[in-house]
């Protein structure tokens, strides 16, 4: 077998040098019980959103409890109905992968009527968002958030 994997995959998966662990992200437009959301700076969709599993490093969702993963998934659940609100998407994917940072992290990708990948998954290509467009779109999450909270 030829391992065509990173050397660092098992060092990765124990969380050595995780970087949402070191909380590269800045600050949440939401904090769930188990799970912080982040917009992403560098997004394949106006919305793309990340919820992180927070407060010990979980490489695959099966290492969670029962009562952990009920509280992920509602924390998922919540941030997905604050994007609907912010955005108004046609449909949501989400994508639970970890096939680069092996920490526990869902991706909400938000679709739109006039998106580049109608029917398909959207391709993951992406773009750094303008500072400027950043903040906005921060802000208006963070506000649904505080008013649905």
């Amino acid at each position: 077998m030829t391992r065509t994997w990173p050397e660092d995959w098992d060092a990765r998966k124990r969380g050595e040098n995780c970087w949402f662990c070191r909380n590269e992200f800045g600050d949440p437009f939401y904090v769930g019980r188990v799970g912080n959301a982040y917009l992403e700076r560098h997004s394949i969709a106006r919305g793309h959103t990340i919820v992180v599993f927070r407060d010990r490093h979980v490489a695959d969702f099966t290492a969670l409890s029962a009562a952990e993963a009920a509280s992920y998934w509602t924390d998922v659940h919540t941030v997905a109905h604050l994007i609907e609100q912010a955005y108004g998407p046609c449909h949501m994917n989400y994508q639970l992968l970890g096939n680069m940072v092996p920490h526990l992290h869902v991706h909400l990708v938000p679709r739109y009527l006039d998106d580049r990948a109608p029917g398909m998954p959207m391709p993951f290509e992406p773009t750094e968002v303008d500072a400027a467009e950043f903040d906005r779109q921060f802000r208006r999450l963070a506000d649904v958030a505080t008013s649905a909270g």
